[in-house]
């Protein structure tokens, strides 16, 4: 579907994107192209589609895979859209916020979804943090969204982008930039890039430890204050029964410099500094 026919569709019905909803839809076929040939998509595939707007992926997406469940929060897409996707056996319509939804409930003998998405910029981190809650059923996602959130969720140790988000999405997968998306792609043109993030549930956390959230609070807490040391973020305030002395001496006992800010620790650090304070809370 181009442009002229979305318009068309949207003359017909009376339909204008909400920018409240974040509505930007894809319309340059070679980048859809190009995100299908990103998906690993078998006939068995159950595909989660989040926010399938006027079907621009869907069918493509329903013709590659067993089942298409498509999830969209706007009441009126869904009432334009009902009938089209009547039309395919294997696409269930569903008119819900995804972040709302059951997903697992949409999983069969025990076979993982597959969840793709043209996510609004406004709710990108609530509904990776959503995938993240139903990785039991889901094995792999792929979203697009913002370029510059993508790579804070890629970054590594020592980037100005690294942070507490990007430490909570690795520890539960592996996260990849496939390629970038430029806004002039859809319509109506959001005010920055965009990209395809490709997400894969790991069958084990990245990292052992042995208190996963307090070790993400003590990751919130060393963030919290980023051009200050991490010791001295850590040791502020009434954040955990220990003095800067303790602090200091786990941070020697880890390997961790007490000059380093929170962007220069890595995951396995911060879950080692975890597992040795939760021994002496």
């Amino acid at each position: 579907m181009d442009l002229k026919q979305l318009k068309e569709i949207w003359k017909q019905q009376g339909f204008s994107p909400r920018k409240s909803l974040g509505q930007n839809f894809l319309i340059d076929n070679n980048v859809k192209d190009k995100i299908f040939r990103s998906l690993a998509l078998s006939t068995d595939s159950t595909v989660i589609e989040i926010g399938p707007g006027f079907g621009v992926m869907s069918f493509d997406l329903a013709d590659r895979c067993g089942r298409l469940i498509a999830i969209d929060k706007d009441r009126k897409i869904c009432e334009i859209m009902e009938d089209r996707f009547k039309s395919r056996d294997n696409i269930t319509l569903i008119n819900a916020d995804v972040l709302e939804a059951d997903i697992c409930g949409f999983a069969r003998e025990g076979k993982p979804l597959t969840v793709y998405g043209n996510i609004p910029y406004y709710i990108s981190t609530p509904i990776i943090e959503k995938i993240i809650e139903c990785r039991q059923c889901i094995d792999k996602a792929f979203i697009v969204m913002q370029d510059e959130l993508a790579n804070r969720i890629v970054s590594a140790p020592g980037s100005k982008d690294y942070g507490s988000l990007s430490c909570f999405v690795q520890y539960y997968t592996k996260a990849e930039k496939l390629f970038r998306i430029k806004r002039n792609c859809f319509y109506p043109s959001p005010k920055v890039d965009s990209c395809i993030l490709a997400l894969t549930i790991l069958p084990e956390p990245s990292v052992t430890v042995k208190d996963e959230r307090l070790m993400f609070k003590v990751i919130r807490k060393a963030f919290s204050q980023r051009r200050k040391k991490a010791i001295n973020s850590l040791s502020s305030g009434e954040f955990l029964p220990m003095d800067r002395e303790g602090w200091q001496e786990a941070f020697t006992a880890c390997g961790i410099d007490l000059s380093s800010r929170a962007e220069v620790i890595s995951l396995g650090s911060y879950a080692r500094l975890t597992d040795l304070i939760e021994k002496r809370l």
